[in-house]
């Protein structure tokens, strides 16, 4: 909810997600660009800017490629309509009334791999930052991963947690072959995925590809990842045996 002229800053949704916004009441506008846009728009230093309407952006002195930056894509969203706002998209969004909206994120097989991509990059970002510390701290990879959550929400093993429940859920629906109404019955995992086989072999087939770049990323090798359960290793041969017996 926001009153006429609150506003959010510029920004893309939590780790890289789609969502949807659909408005209850009142009047928005939205300011969007396609993912790659947005670096014609980051200072000198590499931050992006808080207000993409901000005066300052024209000073090439301060954002030295904002001249080959193009325009963003305007929408005035009414009362009871709903945008959509695809994974990676950077985003401004000025209430032009009083206004209430339902929003939602999802993360699904299709942008799973955007997010850990997303992931790598903030951790190498984090590295950066205390670089200097490297040498004299024996547990630094475990406190990157700890500043990475504490600014994103998630570290890597969350993620692979992720990647678990993920997996499981379409295993279950591979494996007793239920269909969304008759899985819903049975089990909660079954209901919390929803999905036919296809969708199930689909999802699965993303995760198997993000996981096995997760199992050879060698900082998530410092994690110890053989004491996870269950071990990374086997959950990748699991969920391969599922979509191998699927496709039969």
């Amino acid at each position: 909810m926001g009153p006429k002229g609150s506003w959010t800053p510029f920004h893309a949704d939590v780790f890289r997600s789609y969502s949807w916004s659909a408005n209850i009441c009142g009047k928005k506008k939205w300011l969007i660009f396609p993912p790659g846009q947005e670096e014609n728009l980051r200072d000198r230093h590499g931050h992006l800017p808080f207000d993409i309407t901000a005066p300052e952006l024209k000073q090439s002195n301060i954002y030295p490629r904002y001249a080959q930056s193009t325009a963003p894509v305007e929408i005035l969203q009414e009362a009871g309509e709903i945008v959509f706002i695809p994974s990676g998209w950077h985003h401004q969004v000025y209430n032009l009334e009083d206004t209430i909206s339902i929003n939602h994120n999802w993360v699904n097989g299709c942008n799973v791999a955007i997010m850990w991509s997303f992931l790598q990059d903030e951790l190498a970002a984090v590295q950066r930052e205390i670089r200097e510390w490297r040498e004299t701290m024996e547990d630094w990879h475990l406190q990157c991963q700890v500043l990475m959550k504490s600014y994103t929400g998630i570290d890597y093993k969350e993620f692979y947690n992720f990647l678990k429940i993920i997996a499981e859920n379409r295993i279950f629906v591979l494996e007793n072959h239920h269909s969304e109404e008759d899985a819903s019955k049975h089990s909660y995992r079954a209901a919390i995925s929803g999905l036919g086989m296809l969708h199930a072999v689909f999802d699965l087939k993303r995760t198997a590809k993000v996981l096995t770049s997760l199992n050879a990323n060698e900082d998530f090798k410092k994690l110890n990842p053989e004491a996870l359960t269950p071990p990374p290793h086997a959950l990748l041969h699991r969920l391969k045996a599922a979509i191998d017996t699927a496709l039969l």
